[in-house]
């Protein structure tokens, strides 16, 4: 697996997150058909993982999150939904 940054392709749909939401760091990710939004904020760091094709798999929930965050799953706060992940974990772990 492996995880291309594709935030230039979104930059302006990220400039006009950034202004209007807490958040003040975003990155965009693929991970074949997955896309992956890690966003930082001051207190939380937030990963949205999505695939339209079909359910993410704990496989690449485990890979994203200790890639981006070098962090497990037992550490992170995961509400699922059919084809989306939302990640929370305290910032600066």
């Amino acid at each position: 697996m492996h995880l291309v940054d594709v935030s230039n392709s979104y930059s302006r749909k990220i400039k006009r997150e950034l202004e209007v939401s807490t958040a003040h760091f975003i990155k965009i990710y693929t991970l074949g058909n997955t896309r992956v939004v890690y966003k930082r904020k001051a207190q939380t760091d937030e990963l949205l993982v999505s695939n339209r094709l079909r359910p993410v798999s704990d496989r690449e929930i485990d890979f994203v999150l200790k890639k981006l965050v070098n962090s497990t799953q037992k550490d992170a706060k995961i509400t699922r939904t059919k084809t989306v992940v939302d990640i929370l974990l305290p910032a600066n772990q």
